[in-house]
């Protein structure tokens, strides 16, 4: 019987929990079993815990296929710097004056850095040695830049002067300057930095003054990289920190912190010399070359001089043996106490002598000089800061002129670590915006004279038609040519003409490298011919002669004798030079054998020494 009228919650209190079960039921099933909570992420998807085992063992596969796979080369890489410097440029030709481009700060802590450093001295170079090379030499052809280095380029053999200087430095006392001012004792802990007490080199500087007509020299003018330096443009002198290009004081200490461009800097490549039985080697060390040859060839003569001599005695001891029976037994018997006489005398001298003179002194070889070349050289696991030498750096000219004469000085300049900031000391301010810090310049060298490639000598003349016999020397591929020219008042001294050496090809050596043509052309022209009454000599004896007038420009005319026996002392000695180099045969010229890369390691010396020293920059 039901109760009327009683508790709601009492009469349906079963129906709610039954429907609470219900809906926790479907709650689970939903959340439990249709969605289920083991589902992970995996390289960016969702994955049951059955699904992922699937998918990595895939993946495992896939890997193990492409394991097996052989690698597959990837395009070799190109620099674009010219690319990419063309559309950097490009955007900021567009932009407008007006506009104002944020630049970085030299450093971020440079407004509230209060360290400051005593700028360190360089010092000075010293050892300075110089010598002109005159020789034939693989010249380019292109173009040289850092995409396009001297071994990968088209060269081909020619005639080149060039002067190298060389000098020494301290570079150990250097680094120690250099950490004594940025993190030695004397400055505060806190502001010691072992990156500014590192010296980085920034550029070799070569000055050179050319001798005047007048007998002065002219001012001193900066001697241009070679033209061989790949690296010219990147070694171009900034010594104010506003005339940085993009990327600053920073930038340029990174791209100079290097061992390869120290090596550039300090002791760049050298021309590959073409000429046989040429080479190239720092002066100081070329002339102790040229002084072991020159031993040699001199050792040679006195042993064929006294082979000769003995020769002489062994002709006059068998004509004095054949004079007489009576001559011939008296000399058998002094004969054979000569022997005993001789020996004893050798015996005497050998027991005084002393024991290490015995012993001969070895003389310095080539091979010793090339040695000692190897152990100049920078590479790349080169120690500054153990060197127990000072350390030898070099510069090349390759703009000098025929018939001048010109002298030199050398400097050394490192990186002003701190330029551009507040980080000086007062006593350095006058160097805060100087970008390179220089050595001292060296003292001036001796003065190197050029010579001429071309000269011309009047031998004869026709009085009454003014006609004149000119014989003119070319100095062509290493070799002098020489050819007579009859010339007439109002002509030209000189033409281009068929090398007869070519044409015939006479004593020519299979190989051998000769001009098909040859430039005689002196640029002067005949004016007059005119005759000459003087006195010469101790005793003034008169003479009577005729001078040719010539001149180059129409404007300035110069005289020269006609005939040997009226030449200047000068004269006669550059005739007598050019005619017996004339006669010297022309030998077959050294082949550029490494094309394919730069130098490596120690082996950058340029030409053929001996043995194992055929290696070239």
């Amino acid at each position: 019987m039901s109760k009327k009228g009683g508790n709601f919650f009492e009469e349906y209190i079963d129906k709610v929990i039954l429907a609470i079960i219900g809906i926790v039921c479907v709650w689970l099933l939903v959340t439990r079993v249709i969605v289920s909570p083991n589902v992970v992420s995996y390289d960016g998807k969702k994955f049951s815990s059955g699904d992922i085992d699937n998918h990595i063992s895939e993946q495992i596969e896939f890997l193990g296929d492409k394991l097996d796979r052989k690698p597959e080369p990837k395009d070799p890489y190109k620099p674009d710097i010219a690319r990419f410097t063309a559309l950097f440029d490009s955007a900021l030709s567009e932009i407008d004056d007006s506009v104002y481009l944020p630049q970085p700060s030299i450093s971020s802590s440079s407004i509230s850095d209060k360290r400051v450093y005593d700028i360190p001295l360089v010092g000075g170079v010293d050892e300075v040695s110089i010598e002109h090379i005159r020789t034939v030499a693989y010249v380019p052809t292109e173009e040289i830049s850092e995409e396009n280095f001297y071994a990968a380029i088209n060269s081909e053999p020619n005639d080149i002067d060039f002067v190298t200087v060389e000098a020494k430095f301290d570079i150990v006392e250097l680094y120690e300057r250099f950490y004594s001012s940025f993190a030695g004792d004397e400055v505060k802990r806190q502001w010691r930095d072992p990156c500014l007490a590192k010296p980085i080199f920034a550029a070799v500087q070569l000055q050179r003054q050319e001798l005047l007509a007048d007998d002065n020299w002219s001012d001193w003018q900066v001697v241009p990289r070679a033209a061989i330096d790949f690296r010219k443009q990147m070694f171009e002198i900034v010594e104010d920190i506003d005339e940085l290009p993009a990327g600053g004081l920073k930038v340029r200490l990174l791209r100079f912190d290097d061992i390869q461009v120290m090596m550039d800097i300090l002791q760049p490549e050298a021309y590959r010399i073409a000429s046989a039985g040429q080479q190239w080697l720092p002066p100081s060390l070329h002339k102790k070359l040229l002084k072991i040859g020159e031993d040699a060839e001199a050792q040679e003569k006195r042993e064929e001089r006294a082979a000769e001599k003995k020769e002489r005695e062994q002709l006059r001891e068998s004509r004095r043996s054949k004079s007489s029976t009576t001559t011939r037994t008296r000399s058998s018997s002094a004969g054979s106490r000569e022997p005993t006489r001789r020996s004893r005398r050798e015996r005497d001298v050998e027991r005084v002598r002393p024991e290490k003179v015995k012993e001969a002194i070895k003389p310095i070889s080539e091979r010793d000089v090339y040695d000692e070349f190897g152990e100049i050289l920078i590479a790349s696991g080169t120690d500054f800061t153990s060197m127990t030498e000072p350390l030898m750096f070099w510069a090349y000219d390759d703009t000098v002129e025929p018939e001048k004469s010109y002298r030199y000085r050398i400097r050394l300049g490192v990186f002003n670590p701190v330029a551009g900031t507040n980080k000086i000391t007062e006593q350095s301010k006058a160097l805060k915006n100087k970008v390179i810090l220089w050595s001292e310049f060296s003292e001036a060298t001796e003065t190197v004279e050029i010579p001429g490639k071309l000269y011309f000598f009047p031998f004869e003349v026709q009085e009454a038609a003014k006609i004149t016999t000119v014989r003119i020397y070319r100095y062509v591929l290493g070799h002098w040519y020489g050819k007579d020219f009859t010339v007439r008042v109002g002509e030209s001294i000189g033409e281009i003409v068929g090398n007869k050496v070519a044409e015939e090809k006479d004593g020519v050596e299979s190989g051998v490298v000769v001009p098909e043509m040859i430039d005689y052309t002196t640029g002067a022209v005949l004016v007059d011919v005119v005759t000459i009454d003087d006195w010469s000599g101790k005793k003034l004896r008169a003479r009577h002669y005729f001078d040719m007038l010539y001149s180059f420009d129409g404007m300035n005319i110069e005289r020269m004798p006609i005939k040997t026996r009226y030449w200047s002392e000068d004269m006669q000695f550059r005739f007598g030079e050019v005619r017996k180099a004339e006669k010297e045969p022309i030998e077959p010229l050294q082949v550029w054998s490494d094309r394919g890369g730069r130098r490596q390691g120690s082996s950058r010396m340029g030409g053929t020494g001996e043995e194992g020293t055929t290696e070239q920059w």
